[in-house]
């Protein structure tokens, strides 16, 4: 089968050419191990079924297991610094990626919770409306009495519950919020539209970017809604955890330079896995995973507030053994963003704090699944593998801003190196590329390719002895 880029080969300047030299550190696996059980497990098994990069699941599962705790736990890290577990993931990847399959694995658990809420909204809204009947029939007989008796109290309407949401506004979002103060899942397939509705009234210029902003960190929003004499939504806690997917194409267009200087990119977790070639499989993810994920998810969502009246968080402490290993780490990560600028220190700066957050999430799935109190100190090991975790983001996170900027034809060329690699073991002839990719037609056409893979340091010229060792050597391209 042959390979398509774009319908014609890149044809770049030599700035773009000298850009697209530029070194790009190679995609390190997902460390789907520091993540706890069962988590793990899902990750691992569904990678494997549907033939994907495991970041692919991990990420939207970090987002769903976050956003179904929520508002019920903080991490205290010391005194005035205290860290909610929202956390904001994109998978990167074209289409035929898998990302779509993996992305439905990994909602799946927190979808089927959010189903069986509505289910019980419909049943109680059932017997709403019953009682309402009643209540009309009895206000009617008792105004008829002589002398008219008082009304009895109303029924109260059922609320709602949710956990994740789709496609919302800002003004839209802040009454589910309200009525709902553990927080929300934001996930959408493809991010790029929710991207791209920022600020489209001029009016609002600014206003919800910077109420989504507040979101990641459990801040206190107002929201006034349409129309003269409403009363504006307040929310003294908006937690919100986002996923969602993206293609590389867009990343770019959808990350403004506007995103990346509020700081909307730098909260985003983020993984764009090279391709890999899909081989059928019989695997599938395990009964026992599914029925482990599913009662994790029930754990969870059961979490309640430490105090339910005013919705108080549990706030939770660290051992001074985890103390120290974050006392460690940070020193290290704020040596090593002294070195940096523009894009990649905006995104070690909130990958910092992704530590404690990811840290917390970890906790409290271990305590839950040993039966244990949440409210027990985070331990050194649970510090250690969120460290770990994060450290793998910031290599991700150094990959990927060194080529978001990229023109097509230079995300081309990268791919065309790509794909030798993939497709050829890392050599190839023109002509293997004439027969594996459609755009070039011709072994001129392959050889202009060769030349500016060349250029841009992607490739080199080298001689091999031919398979027999008898014939005369021959000329391939060997990607760097």
């Amino acid at each position: 089968m042959t390979a398509t880029f774009n319908e014609t080969p890149p044809h770049m300047d030599e700035a773009e050419i000298e850009q697209a030299a530029q070194p790009q550190e190679r995609y390190k696996p997902f460390p789907a191990h520091v993540l706890p059980t069962p988590l793990d497990s899902l990750v691992q098994e569904a990678a494997v079924a549907i033939g994907c990069d495991e970041a692919f699941v991990a990420l939207p599962l970090l987002s769903a297991v976050a956003a179904s705790i929520g508002n019920t736990c903080r991490l205290v890290v010391k005194k005035g610094w205290c860290v909610p577990p929202a956390i904001w993931t994109i998978i990167v990847g074209e289409s035929g990626t898998a990302k779509s399959p993996a992305f439905k694995v990994a909602k799946a658990p927190i979808q089927r919770h959010q189903k069986a809420m509505l289910d019980e909204y419909a049943r109680q809204l059932g017997i709403y409306d019953l009682a309402v009947e009643q209540y009309e029939i009895v206000c009617k007989e008792r105004k008829k009495a002589k002398p008219p008796e008082l009304p009895p109290d109303p029924p109260l309407r059922p609320t709602l519950q949710r956990v994740v949401v789709s496609d919302t506004t800002v003004e839209a979002l802040a009454p589910i919020l309200s009525q709902n103060p553990r927080g929300l899942l934001l996930q959408r397939d493809e991010l790029n539209g929710w991207l791209g509705s920022f600020n489209q009234y001029k009016s609002a210029k600014g206003a919800d970017e910077s109420a989504w902003l507040s979101m990641f960190d459990g801040e206190a929003i107002t929201v006034d809604r349409k129309g003269e004499g409403t009363f504006p939504t307040y929310v003294e806690s908006a937690l919100v955890s986002i996923t969602g997917g993206i293609q590389p194409a867009v990343l770019s267009e959808s990350m403004t330079r506007e995103h990346r200087s509020s700081g909307m990119a730098s909260r985003f977790l983020i993984a764009s896995p090279p391709r890999k070639c899909q081989t059928w499989t019989d695997e599938e993810v395990t009964d026992e995973t599914l029925l482990m994920i599913d009662s994790l998810f029930i754990k969870l969502l059961a979490i309640e507030f430490a105090d339910v009246e005013c919705s108080a968080p549990h706030y939770i402490g660290l051992s001074q053994e985890a103390k120290q290993a974050f006392r460690e780490f940070f020193n290290e990560h704020h040596q090593e963003q002294t070195d940096l600028t523009g894009d990649s220190a905006a995104a070690w700066s909130k990958l910092l704090g992704y530590v404690p957050r990811i840290a917390l999430v970890f906790h409290v799935v271990k305590q839950l699944q040993r039966g244990e109190d949440i409210n027990h100190a985070v331990d050194s090991r649970t510090v250690d593998q969120a460290i770990e975790l994060v450290t793998w983001f910031k290599q991700e996170a150094s990959r990927l801003y060194s080529s978001i900027d990229d023109t097509d034809d230079q995300r081309d060329l990268r791919e065309l190196a790509a794909w030798i690699d993939r497709k050829h073991g890392g050599q190839c002839t023109p002509s293997d590329l004439v027969r594996g990719i459609k755009s070039i037609k011709s072994v001129e056409e392959a050889e202009e390719q060769a030349k500016l893979l060349v250029r841009a340091g992607l490739a080199e010229w080298s001689m091999v002895e031919t398979p027999s060792g008898t014939g005369p050597q021959k000329r391939v391209l060997k990607t760097v």
